[in-house]
């Protein structure tokens, strides 16, 4: 029996490499989206921590508000950030789902392919055991009158 070959095999491999690097960026969307948002809660947090202090008259108080100011600064451009991340990954996510599918409609025809190989393959050697059957019978039938 000949093996399978599959004609779009290189597409396929083609396609694999696409979703594998499509993959390889939502990852690292997702990474940078998450350390974004890390940076955001601990400014947050930071936030809360200055407000507190900055209560008072003293000259820490007044530093305190003056660091607040800062961070609330900081963390405009951070939601900034977190908003481009988001849209990012976003992009990612809608690029890897097409790669995938693309990658997917390949496996499936590929896949398809070979079972209709795997069945014509199995009619052969059928019809090849049929047609051995029929000489054999034959051979005995010529044998027997002679």
């Amino acid at each position: 029996m000949r093996r399978f070959r599959f004609r779009l095999a290189p597409l396929l491999r083609l396609r694999s490499q696409f979703e594998r690097t499509a993959r390889r960026t939502l990852a690292t969307a997702m990474g940078n989206l998450t350390a974004v948002e890390q940076r955001l809660a601990a400014t947050d947090e930071s936030l809360r921590q200055f407000g507190e202090h900055g209560r008072g008259a003293d000259a820490a108080a007044l530093l305190a508000r003056a660091l607040e100011t800062g961070l609330a600064r900081h963390r405009t451009r951070l939601q900034r950030e977190q908003r481009a991340a988001a849209a990012q990954l976003d992009r990612a996510r809608t690029d890897w789902t097409e790669r995938r599918r693309e990658q997917q409609t390949l496996l499936n025809l590929r896949d398809r392919r070979r079972e209709e190989w795997r069945v014509a393959a199995l009619q052969s050697e059928q019809r090849e055991l049929e047609e051995l059957a029929q000489l054999r019978t034959a051979v005995r039938a010529i044998e027997e009158t002679s």
